[in-house]
């Protein structure tokens, strides 16, 4: 039971990282990837995973959000529930801080550098009724 709980964990952790370096969390990946009017929920799903919110509205519409760092909150959540598994929690605490460091040294870079690039912590699709995209937000 301990090694599937791990292996879990381990896919939560993994399913966080971005292919190829590239920070799906920005305009220029959104611009290169979703195509409004064109990209449907099924291809934001293969990019982005199952959704962390979603919300119906009365028009038959609806809006996905996705939170960066969800899927390292879950996983220490989950450690935390697995009996013994403390070094796997301090683990993965160990690469929340990490990342957190990250993000502030690649924020620091680009600010030095004059990168402009808008990156976001959150991502909020709209699709309409056919399940096509309408709108991203970041």
């Amino acid at each position: 039971m301990k090694q599937i709980l791990v292996g879990i964990a381990a896919v939560l952790l993994v399913g966080c990282s971005s292919v190829g370096g590239e920070d799906k969390f920005s305009a220029s990946y959104l611009r290169a990837n979703i195509i409004v009017n064109k990209t449907t929920q099924a291809e934001v799903q293969r990019l982005y995973g199952v959704p962390d919110k979603q919300d119906t509205h009365s028009s038959g519409s609806n809006s996905w959000t996705y939170f960066k760092k969800n899927n390292l909150n879950l996983a220490g959540q989950i450690a935390s529930y697995i009996p013994g598994a403390s070094s796997l929690s301090g683990a993965i605490s160990s690469v929340q801080a990490a990342s957190s460091a990250a993000d502030t040294a690649s924020s620091a870079s680009a600010k030095v550098t004059g990168d402009t690039e808008h990156r976001g912590d959150y991502l909020r699709f709209d699709f309409n009724e056919q399940k096509v995209v309408t709108h991203w937000y970041l």
